[in-house]
């Protein structure tokens, strides 16, 4: 076992980008907390006695908790899991809920890695997103973690933005950089059906950026960031000195992983489950131990598919060794024919062990892998 995922649903506001599942309900705070932690107790034997490498509080915003709760949803795992004397322990979290008394009390607890939303820098984007937090708390919150020991620090940007010139971007970029994490995720905005921003585009009230500003973007954030050490290991994510998530990494690379709360998935290799997105029919459900999942099971198409969308999204890329022993040869073969053409054109790198994605290639990854899988 990789990882454990837990899903903390409540958001005070919704952002107008996020497609993940929230609520703004939090009278049922406390419903939802003894759910949870039933839940991981009434599903302790889906893992088999492995060791537990990564526990990440993902949302939502995991930050809205108070530290005891924390602690306590912490004790839960701890007591009921066989967790690994060193595991990676994240604690994703928004920028106004990072006061320095509160990183402080956090920095007593078993998180050792906040993973904060900072998103912009720039008070026009983060106003234009519905974020919580100006610039002034980005900066603030990031110097609190750091004065109360926090190393391992990872940021999330986004890039991409409605009227956000290159020009806009390498500051965000460069303000980034002085603030000297230790890791950076950096995504490119999507417009997820169902979200504010997806309804502003469809009505004309905004548009997205072209794609030569998008890409131009992408490479200013690639470059710089290489420059100044940061490794680029994923196709979002940079991380200096090794400091990879090792939570997100074992996604990457098909480890098992278990997630507790309302939409949270979960991967054994065979199959995968998800949790109902729905904070309601979750505590029902868990309260009268009926099932509030769905699943599947994988076929070797599935397995095939899978590894695509994970593992071309890496420096890693695709193993050749892995291809062979891992699937009939009839996908190996068929991966090796729809490669070819992109790598002829330089979109992507073979080394006769391994293949990955040039700087082209990484920035329309979705369209290769899309070429990629196989559709029976």
């Amino acid at each position: 076992m990789a990882g454990i995922y837990i899903h903390i649903p409540f958001c005070k506001t919704k952002c107008h980008y996020c497609d993940f599942y929230k609520s703004t309900d939090f009278g049922a705070k406390t419903d939802f907390l003894s759910a949870l932690k039933k839940e991981m107790i009434l599903r302790k034997r889906e893992v088999n006695h492995e060791t537990i490498e990564s526990i990440y509080f993902g949302g939502g915003t995991p930050s809205v908790l108070k530290v005891n709760e924390i602690e306590n949803i912490l004790e839960t795992v701890f007591s009921s899991f066989q967790v690994h004397q060193d595991p990676e322990i994240t604690l994703e979290a928004n920028p106004d809920d990072l006061n320095g008394l509160f990183v402080q009390e956090l920095a007593g607890t078993r998180i050792n890695r906040l993973s904060i939303g900072i998103q912009s820098f720039n008070d026009r984007d983060l106003k234009a997103m519905n974020r919580r937090h100006n610039a002034v708390q980005a900066i603030d919150c990031i110097k609190n973690a750091q004065v109360a020991g926090f190393g391992n620090l990872s940021i999330d940007l986004i890039y991409g933005l409605p009227n956000q010139s290159t020009n806009d971007w390498k500051e965000n970029v460069e303000t980034a950089l002085r603030m000297n994490v230790s890791h950076i995720s950096a995504y490119h905005l999507t417009y997820h059906k169902g979200t504010v921003f997806y309804g502003y585009l469809k009505s004309g009230k905004i548009n997205e950026i072209p794609d030569e500003i998008s890409l131009a973007q992408f490479r200013l954030l690639k470059h710089r960031l290489e420059t100044a050490g940061y490794e680029h290991y994923e196709i979002s994510n940079f991380a200096r000195e090794g400091r990879y998530s090792r939570h997100n990494r074992s996604y990457w690379e098909r480890k098992n992983y278990i997630g507790f709360g309302p939409s949270a998935h979960s991967f054994d290799q065979r199959t995968r489950r998800w949790n109902v997105s729905s904070l309601k029919k979750y505590l029902r459900a868990v309260e009268n131990e009926t099932d509030f999942w769905g699943d599947e099971v994988l076929t070797p198409q599935d397995q095939y598919n899978d590894y695509m969308i994970t593992s071309l999204r890496t420096m890693w890329g695709i193993s050749n060794d892995y291809l062979d022993s891992a699937f009939d040869s009839l996908y190996a073969s068929y991966f090796r024919r729809e490669a070819q053409p992109f790598i002829d054109t330089g979109h992507m790198f073979s080394d006769g062990k391994t293949y990955t994605l040039s700087e082209e290639g990484l920035f329309i990854s979705d369209r290769i892998m899309e070429k990629l899988f196989f559709i029976r």
